[in-house]
């Protein structure tokens, strides 16, 4: 899902170019592959039509910095085609709004986004983390970023991210908190102006895994939030699961999921999902 070429250029900077997962926050870039992920699912919000960035094409300067004593710092700096704003009007349904931000090899309405990521480590067990893009984009009518509106404005774009992971022994608390905002635009006609308000897509979540010592069985908790401009997509979300790790790469995971929706009209989504990954 993508591939770089990468540039070492000293000890603490590397240059990034291709198709590369999203630096902003943590979960993206750092624990959504399977086997590193404590729980067969991503939070609420984090994966696709959610508010998290997911994946991005253009170029990235990232590295990490030593501080004073065991003080560490880490950062990524991009530039890419950024996301773009798919508006769906099909008659007789209500209006869809999503922000589309899976890297796409066009780049049909000229835009950039630009941002990154820095994290501190004032002791090695503790990382804190602050997010931001801004940019334009364009908006797209149905589901295809390529069929950019007619005529229809650019929108300012922007994103605020803030993440936290704690490691005490064998217990590991995380949380993130995601935001993408896209400007209001007056002069939209797109879906008969349904889109010409500032828009706010809106996740967060918090997590906490604990692995029973000197055994291969490990506990997680998850709770997560998301707010978007669609109301039949905003819902809490809590998961519960239990995991055992034959190896540090080959872990088999049970988890019992449940989304409950704002509007109460929607019937509350449970599941049990179980997962064998394998990392390598």
């Amino acid at each position: 899902e993508y591939a770089t070429i990468d540039l070492i250029l000293n000890d603490y900077m590397a240059l990034v170019a291709g198709k590369f997962l999203s630096p902003i926050g943590q979960f993206r870039q750092n624990v959504h592959p399977s086997w590193i992920n404590k729980l067969p699912t991503a939070p609420v919000g984090f994966g696709h039509g959610g508010a998290a960035p997911l994946s991005d094409l253009g170029v990235q300067l990232r590295g990490g910095i030593p501080l004073s004593g065991s003080m560490r710092a880490n950062y990524a700096l991009f530039t890419s085609n950024g996301p773009t704003l798919l508006v769906d009007d099909d008659p007789g349904e209500e209006v869809e709004i999503e922000l589309e931000t899976e890297a796409a090899a066009s780049n049909g309405d000229g835009n950039f986004v630009y941002g990154g990521r820095v994290g501190f480590l004032p002791v090695p067990a503790l990382e804190l983390g602050l997010s931001g893009a801004l940019g334009k984009i364009g908006v797209a009518e149905g589901h295809d970023v390529s069929d950019l509106a007619a005529g229809e404005p650019d929108r300012d774009y922007t994103v605020l991210g803030a993440d936290a992971v704690y490691n005490l022994d064998t217990l590991q608390l995380r949380g993130e908190f995601i935001q993408q905002t896209v400007g209001s635009e007056a002069n939209s006609a797109v879906a008969d102006g349904a889109a010409a308000e500032e828009l706010d897509f809106t996740a967060w979540y918090a997590q906490a895994a604990y692995r029973v010592p000197d055994t291969k069985w490990e506990g997680v908790v998850r709770i997560g939030d998301l707010d978007t401009p669609n109301a039949d997509a905003n819902r809490s979300q809590w998961s519960v699961g239990v995991n055992y790790l034959f190896a540090n790469h080959v872990i088999i995971k049970a988890a019992y999921t449940v989304d409950d929706y704002d509007d109460n009209a929607i019937d509350d989504d449970e599941r049990f999902n179980i997962q064998l990954a394998y990392g390598f």
